[in-house]
């Protein structure tokens, strides 16, 4: 009976030596510092210009550098710099765009005007669409972004986040804020419209939103743009803070407009561009 006794226990622990015979986790990351983490639901819009429901989110601050994010610890909540390299700075106009005191009363001033540094040497996640070659190929063997050979990558500069301000009215895209920010940011509803005229007239052309002037919005230099909004509007700081005031590289919306790709479902909704 010892001897049964014994060769069992042995079984028994040399079965535990491959670890749980139910792990759903690859073999390969035991060991490793790893947090997984579960959903309920699937999230319907991972673009930036899209996502608001709280599960959308869960992956988009993931993956998307806003230009602020609150702090992690202190409360109350407070505002700090994420792809920024500082919290922006904000200078007041009157109605004639002259400059106003810091403390002038808030019925005089008809313009803020937040500039934003971004922190230099970030860059986007290595990606087919700044290859420009994989414009030019045919997708017959193509499924996934796994199936491109070649990707590539480069700095995130202000005039993505400036292009991903410009996508908030893009006339093929539900933004759930399009409504406020054209209320707020100078010449964004002047805009909006002239999009939908452009589309209207050519729907199967990508539209170039840089062939369209913004005026609210202006690049400075690679790390450095303003956005001016309408009167004194302290809470614009907040919605800095959030996914749709992320970069976005005109060269990825190019990509993905290819013919072929929104029926292989390869789209931002499916495949996000990340960078930091």
């Amino acid at each position: 009976m010892k001897v049964l006794f014994s060769v069992t226990l042995c079984l028994l622990l040399a079965a535990c030596d491959g670890g749980l015979w139910n792990n759903p986790y690859p073999t390969a990351d035991d060991g490793k510092s790893i947090l997984y983490s579960a959903f309920t639901e699937r999230p319907k819009h991972l673009d930036p210009a899209q996502a608001y429901s709280e599960n959308e989110y869960e992956f988009l601050a993931l993956v998307y550098a806003p230009p602020l994010q609150y702090h992690y610890l202190k409360r109350p909540y407070q505002l700090t710099p994420l792809a920024a390299s500082v919290l922006p700075t904000v200078s007041y106009l009157d109605k004639n765009r002259r400059p106003l005191p810091e403390k002038a009363a808030a019925e005089r001033i008809a313009y803020s005007v937040y500039e934003i540094r971004i922190k230099p040497g970030m860059r986007y996640q290595p990606h087919p669409a700044f290859v420009p070659a994989n414009s030019l190929r045919k997708l017959d063997s193509i499924a996934s972004l796994a199936d491109f050979a070649a990707t590539a990558t480069r700095e995130v500069t202000a005039a993505d986040y400036a292009y991903q301000i410009k996508r908030l009215v893009h006339p093929q895209l539900h933004t759930p804020i399009a409504g406020v920010m054209s209320e707020y940011i100078v010449g964004l509803k002047d805009y909006a419209a002239a999009l939908q005229a452009a589309f209207r007239a050519h729907p199967d052309e990508f539209l170039d939103l840089n062939q369209y002037p913004l005026s609210g919005v202006e690049v400075l230099d690679d790390t450095t743009y303003r956005i001016t909004v309408h009167g004194k509007y302290p809470q614009f700081a907040y919605w800095l803070a959030m996914p749709f005031f992320s970069p976005m590289p005109q060269e990825v919306e190019r990509f993905y407009a290819l013919p072929g790709m929104k029926e292989r479902n390869l789209t931002l909704d499916w495949w996000p561009v990340g960078s930091g």
